[in-house]
């Protein structure tokens, strides 16, 4: 019964607006503008001379040692790189193109070789055109030493650089 009762207050309070309706705003009247056409060359500047450049790069506090250069590696080496191409290729399929099918790039490596052939073998550098090359220089430096075999007294001991490079086939 309440309920009823407020209707007719309802109607009361919606009859007393009248929907005024406001003035309308008078808008500014637009800004002449000059369009005329104008030789720029004639403009003269307030901008200052350029300050010259005093710069100087700060002196180095150590100067860090040059790591000798790593010759290529000799013929021997090459060959039994290339002997066993299906080792780094199986690393590249495997752990890069599977994750990457577009992966392409190369490394370079640095063989070590003893009196008794590779003793060691990591990835130096790469060239990868994704972040799953990271797997692809993980397989190499864990198995490149024991894949590759040259042929006994073939290469003089010392570190070489071995360049491989991978694309897509």
């Amino acid at each position: 019964m309440t309920r009823y009762a407020l209707i007719p207050a309802c109607l009361l309070v919606i009859a007393g607006c009248t929907g005024e309706k406001k003035a309308p705003v008078q808008k500014a009247p637009p800004v002449a503008q000059d369009t005329t056409p104008m030789n720029l060359d004639s403009l003269q500047s307030a901008i200052p001379a350029a300050v010259p450049d005093t710069f100087t790069p700060p002196k180095p506090q150590h100067v860090a040692q040059a790591r000798p250069k790593i010759p290529p590696a000799p013929p021997a080496l090459v060959e039994a790189v290339e002997r066993e191409q299906s080792f780094s290729r199986f690393c590249y399929q495997e752990f890069g193109q599977k994750v990457d099918p577009t992966l392409e790039g190369g490394v370079a490596m640095v063989v070590t070789v003893g009196s008794a052939g590779i003793s060691d073998a990591h990835v130096e550098d790469d060239t990868w055109s994704s972040s799953a090359g990271k797997a692809v220089n993980n397989c190499l430096n864990q198995k490149a030493a024991g894949a590759w075999k040259p042929a006994a007294g073939s290469v003089r001991p010392g570190k070489y650089v071995v360049q491989l490079s991978f694309r897509p086939s």
